[in-house]
């Protein structure tokens, strides 16, 4: 399969800099909190990317964002190398899902006029056809088009939510890094969540790559996964076969402390 995105010994260090960091004597002890990472995701595929809190995960995607500058190695995206300055289309066919949409979705804004802005800054339609775009972009995510005039204050979680991932598909992206997009939620809304993104994995063929510390959720979910532990990958491979026959240690233990959904089908 034809790789959409490509981590290519990946390493980010964190360090303590200044003269107030030297005279403590940190400036020597840099946080290695990705090392020497590798991996593919196909276009049209579905990754999980596991671990646990410090594991290096999220700090893995946001260098892939543009948020962090590596130290070594490199990012590329259908082929070209992506430094932290990225082109306007670049920043669009990669969206990020975060996992408290509370935190990203502004206050001030009703869920139209989040929606609408994004479609006209980026011009991804007619001005004329902005308000037509946002009822198609509600309907995706399933929310009733009267939520249009809402504010964040006044939705529940998985309201919230799912407005969060309608503002990342208004940019139609070719990718979409969901953080932990289901932690904050109970787990009714997120079982709805995960159907959600599957259904929209499947009608949009967008690619997904999940941040996660619940391998349950990637064998619903996902095609493959690479499970991190203390910044690098520790183990990877098809979801089938790390839940068959998992290599290394830490992997089962994820496997047998991930809460179960229940038998659960979540393929196209």
């Amino acid at each position: 399969m034809t790789a959409l995105l490509e981590i290519d010994h990946l390493t980010v260090r964190f360090g303590h800099h200044g003269l107030g960091a030297r005279l403590l004597g940190r400036a020597a002890n840099p946080v290695v909190a990705v090392d020497d990472v590798s991996l593919s995701v196909p276009l049209g595929s579905a990754l999980g990317v596991v671990g646990e809190s410090g594991s290096g995960k999220s700090t893995l995607m946001r260098t892939v964002l543009g948020l962090h500058q590596p130290d070594s190695g490199e990012v590329r995206y259908r082929g070209e190398r992506l430094g932290v300055s990225r082109t306007l289309a670049t920043r669009r066919a990669i969206q990020m899902v975060f996992q408290d949409p509370g935190t990203t979705l502004n206050p001030a804004m009703s869920v139209e006029q989040t929606l609408s802005e994004l479609l006209r800054v980026h011009r991804i339609v007619k001005p004329e056809d902005v308000d037509g775009r946002v009822g198609q972009l509600l309907e995706l995510v399933h929310l009733p088009d009267d939520i249009r005039h809402s504010r964040p204050s006044i939705m529940s979680g998985g309201q919230k939510q799912r407005v969060a991932i309608a503002r990342a598909l208004a940019l139609e992206p070719e990718l979409i890094v969901a953080d932990e997009a289901t932690s904050a939620l109970d787990v009714v809304v997120q079982s709805n969540i995960l159907d959600l993104l599957n259904e929209l994995r499947c009608t949009t063929q967008v690619t997904l790559v999940c941040i996660t510390h619940d391998l349950d959720l990637v064998r619903y979910l996902c095609d493959a996964a690479v499970v991190m532990r203390h910044g690098r990958v520790v183990e990877s491979g098809s979801v089938d076969q790390m839940f068959d026959s998992p290599h290394d240690p830490y992997t089962r233990e994820l496997i047998d402390s991930a809460p179960k959904l229940g038998a659960v089908d979540g393929t196209c």
